[in-house]
């Protein structure tokens, strides 16, 4: 059986302080080893509340463009790309143009 499962504006939810809306990638049956989460900003300028964790995390951005910031060095991104997130960086995503800009992420507990 196939499943396949996309990012739904309508089915998520606000997250980071309500500067994103994010939802599963995975369906909460599949017991993932790790967390995960689709983030989602449309407005030009628009940002993630900058946060800092202890797990290493990875982003892979899907649609859009835009930056992200890690400790304060920011870099341009796109379709395509995948970003590391270092253990205990303080990091956002920033949303560049008036399109989606969709990625997700990973992270190990």
């Amino acid at each position: 059986m196939i499943n396949i499962t996309r990012f739904d504006k309508a089915a998520a939810s606000a997250a980071h302080e309500g500067t994103i809306l994010a939802s599963p990638v995975f369906p909460a049956s599949d017991r993932c080893p790790f967390g995960h989460a689709y983030g989602y900003l449309d407005r030009d300028g628009a940002a993630m509340d900058a946060h800092a964790h202890p797990t290493l995390e990875f982003y892979i951005v899907f649609e859009g463009n835009g930056y992200v910031e890690v400790d304060g060095e920011r870099a341009p991104v796109h379709a395509g790309d995948v970003i590391e997130i270092p253990r205990n960086a303080r990091h956002t995503m920033i949303c560049k143009g008036d399109a989606p800009f969709l990625w997700a992420s990973f992270w190990w507990m």
